[in-house]
């Protein structure tokens, strides 16, 4: 299932570079991930191929995905006491009128652990309560998932992901310093960390890549991956990449010295209709009136909203970062190596070691914007 989430993720990001040319932009797979295998339990037929093909399900049954994804939510908070990672779910229905099938709730919080809430959707207080619930559960980086309900809304089955890891190898401040940074159109005056220190790091063709590891450096890490051709916008230099050229860099990573010189960042970035990006990769039914969602509900429903929104911070410390998926449902050693230096656009990657499964993908194309 990681494989099928990591597949996911770049087909996922294909789609939100593709709009988004020369901006900052960060989705989180694994975010977005639960928040479809919750969804794709109320599915059936036609609609839950489509969703499948999303999940890039092939050879995993409905079975494996839920313990998988139990196993996930449970383990990956686990994996390292000095890095804060939570994974939150909850679902909220309408509480009068049509109701969701028993069944489909008791997965829900069974294998995805989501708090089930029936709520007034006409009451003007519902959004505030769920947008509360986001909140808290993003340590208040993501403020709110929705701008508003409808008192015709049926559902809404939202993930919540919070992420504070300190750097195994922390910079120091007063080694920050004020350079320039070469964005697609422009050069902008920005400030940039620097260190030395030995990390595990490649250098290919394409990109070179370093790895900084988090807490202990057993569990979590954020790897930077540098065009090498720094005239290549960042869009046509994703095109040259996949999960296994990922994965396999990883595997063949060596530690040595090298001179670190990435700038400071932090920015939003939200995706207000996740409808398109899903549509593109195949899931259009499940948004039209033939979805058929009739292991969530009796009567006919589809995916009316789907919403993505996403924060990070990166400095001197370490990182902080948070995402939010929302789905609505209603009718219808060695020498020192040359330096490191991120000063053109760059991708990054947060995963969990042990499992390999992404957390969080994005590109910085300009640092110095919030």
């Amino acid at each position: 299932m990681v494989n099928a989430s990591n597949k996911t993720a770049f087909n996922l990001f294909n789609q939100v570079l593709s709009s988004s040319e020369n901006n900052n932009t960060l989705i989180s797979p694994l975010s977005i991930y639960i928040a479809l295998a919750m969804i794709y339990n109320g599915a059936n037929g036609k609609t839950a191929d489509s969703i499948a093909k999303v999940l890039e399900m092939e050879g995993i049954s409905i079975d494996d995905l839920n313990a998988t994804s139990k196993a996930l939510i449970e383990q990956l908070p686990a994996e390292d006491n000095t890095v804060t990672l939570s994974v939150a779910n909850s679902i909220w229905y309408r509480n009068e009128g049509m109701q969701p099938l028993a069944s489909f709730l008791d997965i829900a919080k069974e294998n995805y652990k989501a708090e089930i809430n029936p709520i007034d959707f006409s009451n003007p207080s519902a959004v505030i309560t769920i947008n509360n619930w986001v909140s808290v559960k993003t340590n208040g980086k993501i403020p709110g998932i929705l701008e508003n309900v409808d008192a015709s809304d049926l559902m809404y089955l939202i993930n919540a992901i919070y992420f504070h890891g300190l750097w195994q190898h922390p910079f120091k401040t007063s080694d920050t310093h004020t350079d320039i940074f070469h964005a697609a159109n422009k050069e902008v005056s920005t400030s940039f960390m620097s260190q030395e220190v030995s990390i595990p790091n490649i250098s290919n063709d394409k990109f070179d890549m370093v790895e900084l590891p988090y807490g202990t450096g057993k569990a979590f890490s954020m790897y930077i991956l540098l065009p090498v051709n720094a005239n290549e916008t960042i869009n046509q230099f994703y095109t040259t990449l996949d999960e296994s050229t990922i994965e396999n860099a990883i595997a063949h990573m060596q530690v040595s010295t090298k001179t670190l010189i990435i700038p400071k960042w932090e920015y939003s970035f939200a995706l207000e209709d996740l409808k398109k990006t899903l549509t593109a990769l195949g899931m259009g039914m499940a948004f039209s009136d033939t979805a058929d969602f009739s292991n969530l509900y009796t009567g006919k429903v589809e995916i009316t909203k789907a919403i993505h929104k996403t924060f990070i911070k990166v400095d001197e410390e370490g990182t902080e970062a948070a995402a939010a998926t929302a789905i609505g449902i209603g009718v219808g050693a060695a020498l020192p190596s040359p330096p490191f230096k991120a000063d053109h656009p760059f991708l990054y990657i947060i995963a969990e070691k042990q499992t390999g499964i992404i957390l969080f993908m994005g590109t910085v194309n300009d640092p110095s914007e919030n």
